[in-house]
């Protein structure tokens, strides 16, 4: 009886061992490690203005808390071209499909505009927090970056969809 006890176990014991699931490394192509990226990068920010938002402190403000904490990796002395330059390849990566055009540029400043850059929100608020809480956000972080790098930024929304971008000497 105890062999057939012990039997019985050790059949259920290789068969439980034996049919685990086999895990693998996923193999991902150039895009998904984009949209992987890409939505990290969201998620952290508007998971950040949705804790903010619980804490009575709006999108803007906290915005503002981290470019203050952003501007020890920008130096004014690289100039008004390094953050126009770093500015739309940051903003550039707000989506993989992301869409910019230059609209004008003098010795005064630039304005770009972009397309796309609500992709997260087509579907409405994220974590409680709007498409204009994440533009805030955006706001608090940039005005304090440029403002650091003797500039200005100023930002808005076209009817169309547009994205538009004015950064300052």
């Amino acid at each position: 009886m105890k062999l057939l006890i012990i039997s019985v176990f050790i059949f259920f014991l290789f068969g439980t061992v034996y049919s685990q699931e086999k895990f693998e490394v996923p193999q991902l192509t150039e895009e998904q490690k984009t949209e992987v990226l890409y939505s990290h990068m969201i998620a952290y920010g508007v998971t950040g203005v949705s804790f903010a938002k619980s804490h009575g402190v709006s999108a803007e403000d906290y915005g503002r808390f981290i470019g203050k904490k952003f501007i020890a990796f920008w130096n004014p002395e690289d100039g008004f071209a390094m953050l126009v330059n770093r500015m739309m390849f940051i903003l550039a990566g707000l989506h993989p499909d992301n869409e910019m055009q230059i609209v004008e540029q003098d010795d005064s400043g630039i304005t770009f505009k972009l397309k796309n850059v609500d992709m997260s929100f087509k579907n409405g608020p994220m974590f409680d927090v709007s498409y204009q809480d994440f533009l805030d956000f955006s706001y608090g972080i940039i005005s304090v970056v440029a403002k650091h790098m003797n500039s200005t930024f100023a930002h808005e929304m076209t009817e169309d969809g547009w994205y538009v971008v004015h950064l300052k000497k």
